[in-house]
């Protein structure tokens, strides 16, 4: 769980750093590594507005070459704390705008976090260097030379079927 303390914050703009592990921002561990994640906060009376920006190195796999690679990560993401009041109706859905209680000691950006660094993967993953390199768009037997025999099948497992396809045929001649 990633959290921030908010208990000596008065009005006015204050700066977090946090170095957190995969583990603690709701991210695989065997994927994402060296999380940073800045944030600015401007608090007032009764909210706090969270700035976030989000880093982190991803290891993702190559959609082209099926090779794995390390891929730096960025995200920035703005969300509102404040008193029930901001939230609007049960019916909408505000994900800008989180609940902040006056007793508070804490906000909770792990999922913030999370997605952040989620949406910033690339939808085409591509590894450096992958765009030059030639990938094979033929696939099975090559093609047959001229000068074999076009009724000789390609595998001698075939023959067997062959002498009973050409008995066949002789016979209604």
């Amino acid at each position: 769980m990633l959290t921030i303390d908010i208990t000596p914050f008065t009005s006015g703009v204050h700066h977090v750093e946090l170095d957190p592990s995969a583990d603690e921002a709701g991210l695989e561990p065997d994927t994402f590594k060296d999380v940073h994640v800045e944030a600015t906060l401007q608090a007032h009376r009764d909210r706090i507005l969270v700035h976030l920006r989000v880093t982190a190195t991803a290891e993702l796999t190559c959609d082209r070459t099926l090779r794995t690679y390390d891929q730096p990560l960025e995200g920035t993401y703005s969300v509102l704390f404040g008193p029930e009041s901001m939230m609007g109706t049960e019916n909408d859905n505000y994900d800008e705008v989180r609940p902040l209680d006056p007793t508070d000691k804490e906000v909770d950006v792990t999922d913030i976090v999370r997605d952040t660094i989620k949406l910033a993967i690339p939808q085409r993953r591509i590894a450096p260097g992958a765009e030059n390199e030639a990938i094979q768009t033929t696939y099975g037997a090559p093609p047959e030379d001229e000068d074999t025999d076009t009724d000789e099948p390609v595998d001698p497992r075939w023959r067997k079927l062959q002498q009973l396809k050409d008995n066949n045929g002789s016979s209604e001649s």
